[in-house]
């Protein structure tokens, strides 16, 4: 298994089950937000503690602004830290009531406060262990060998959170997503400042920095354009392909939807997601993503119309059991938690 490039710093143990401190809870409860997936592990989210409120706020410091100039990836990464924290007061038997906000683009994304006491079940801690574990892993993922009741789990995952998930099964529409993936790939290429983005988000080994993806956390360039969905490469000419490795490559793959395309529709697609990939990592799969359709205008209407999809695509996302990958790193407490 690689090593991370830079060293994830601890953040406080869970509090005790007696403990009537509210800051330390919701603090606790950012430090599990804070393993949300996002965008190139950017990490565009600050947690504000306000009084008896955790807030979820997006960081307009870290949009990618190539592939997603209308934040709408930062926002949804924002639902998905809200979701965590969510799963955190589940675990430690505290209902979450959470408020999603109709400012989520620009100002506050959500809001959780606490409620009453809630009965843990051994559900909300299997998903709580779950935090740490998923990965993204971009080698090959097998879905054959899942519980054949997988797919319908996700899908009622998502929809608990507002949002629907398509699978994509029959041969010809498999087809369709896997040309749709390579042209949106070719076309946000020949945009000019793609790569030059990403390769902003690059992390060598020795890179102290506490975002980003680490180079060996992909195929490589050959095996990520001849894998049957094209894929995104994060690799150096120096580095390693730490993802790519021999066995079959039969995910499943699916798009997440949502109804129309709001700041609190994206907000919830977040939380959608976050469902989606805990479940999964609780069943031994693992996912990744081929977003390149959803980053393009163009592409993105083609994907709803050839998928005949009821509602607006937000991600794409495949899905199966994969192999050991390395965690990236996240940014330290004192950068994203605030208290006002």
């Amino acid at each position: 298994m690689s090593t991370p490039s830079a060293v994830t710093p601890a953040w406080p143990a869970e509090p005790e089950a007696s403990c009537d401190d509210t800051e330390a809870r919701l603090r606790w409860y950012a430090s599990q937000a804070r393993w949300a997936p996002s965008k190139h592990n950017s990490q565009p989210w600050r947690f504000v503690l306000t009084g008896d409120a955790l807030e979820v706020w997006p960081d307009p410091s870290r949009v990618l602004a190539e592939t997603d100039p209308s934040r709408r990836e930062l926002v949804l990464s924002c639902g998905a830290a809200m979701h965590l924290a969510a799963v955190a007061a589940r675990a430690h038997g505290v209902v979450p009531l959470v408020t999603v906000l109709p400012d989520g683009e620009g100002g506050c994304a959500a809001r959780l406060v606490e409620g009453g006491a809630h009965t843990v079940t051994r559900a909300d801690r299997d998903l709580l262990d779950a935090v740490p574990r998923r990965r993204t892993d971009r080698g090959p993922l097998d879905a054959a060998v899942l519980p054949p009741t997988l797919a319908f789990e996700l899908r009622a995952r998502a929809a608990g959170q507002g949002g629907w998930l398509h699978t994509v099964v029959t041969p010809g529409d498999r087809a369709s997503l896997s040309d749709l993936v390579a042209r949106a790939d070719r076309l946000l290429v020949r945009a000019g400042g793609v790569d030059r983005e990403l390769a902003g988000w690059l992390r060598e080994p020795t890179d102290p920095r506490t975002d980003g993806v680490p180079v060996e956390s992909t195929r490589g360039p050959a095996a990520s354009y001849r894998a049957e969905y094209v894929q995104r490469d994060f690799s150096t000419p120096e580095s390693k392909a730490g993802h790519d490795r021999p066995g079959p490559d039969r995910p499943l793959i699916a798009v997440l939807c949502t109804p129309a395309d709001g700041a609190s529709d994206r907000v919830r697609a977040g939380a959608a997601l976050s469902a989606v990939l805990l479940h999964a990592t609780v069943a031994g799969a693992s996912c990744s993503y081929l977003n390149q359709p959803v980053e393009h205008a163009p592409s993105r209407l083609l994907l709803r119309e050839n998928l005949r999809l009821d509602g607006v695509p937000q991600l794409v996302l495949r899905l199966g059991r994969g192999g050991a990958v390395s965690r990236p790193p996240r940014r330290p407490e004192d950068e994203l938690v605030f208290k006002v």
